[in-house]
């Protein structure tokens, strides 16, 4: 009895140093990886106006504002009224590029600048249309707004799937990576 409980708890403890090497390998590879940024604002408090009438729609808009400014780096304050707004957020009933059709798109301005471009101006949408159709979730629908929203804030398409700038993914959410990035992008 007593070399079973040694072989199993020897199982245990080489399964514990397995799963602990490999989720310190993951958080090392995330760390290693920032999200890519394509530009930055001028300054790190950026403001935003949600542009559409539906009240589901402003508070998917209000939790990803929530989790961008959770992360520290840049804060995102609404407009006051009848101020001109950096990001302006909204939704549609259909959504079509040259590339198809999409649950999110972001338009911005900018100026090029040698080391880093200079967002002036942006707009995220969402398809309302599209996100019914497959059946996203408010949280799903979240993680594409706050996909957008980083969109607007500078960052560009993660390779890593488990980042909410990973191009196609209703399911990741603002990673350490897409931190790293923005903060690549701010304070870089």
């Amino acid at each position: 009895m007593l070399k079973k409980v040694v072989k199993w708890t020897v199982l245990v403890i080489a399964t514990i140093v397995l799963t602990l090497t490999s989720l310190s390998t993951t958080i090392l590879a995330s760390a290693s990886k920032p999200t890519p940024s394509w530009g930055s604002w001028n300054d790190t408090t950026i403001t935003y106006k949600t542009n559409t009438s539906s009240s589901y729609y402003k508070s998917v808009w209000k939790n990803a504002v929530k989790r961008w400014n959770k992360v520290g780096v840049v804060q995102l304050k609404a407009a006051k009224s009848g101020e001109k707004a950096d990001i302006t957020l909204t939704s549609s009933q259909s959504l079509s590029t040259k590339s198809g059709k999409l649950a999110g798109y972001t338009n911005y301005s900018y100026l090029k600048k040698s080391d880093n471009n200079q967002i002036v101006s942006a707009k995220s949408t969402l398809n309302r249309s599209l996100l019914t159709k497959y059946g996203y979730t408010k949280s799903q629908r979240t993680n594409v707004a706050t996909h957008e929203i980083g969109h607007a804030l500078g960052l560009s398409h993660s390779g890593d799937k488990s980042s909410v700038m990973y191009a196609s993914d209703r399911y990741a959410s603002i990673d350490h990576q897409d931190k790293v990035g923005l903060q690549d992008a701010y304070e870089g």
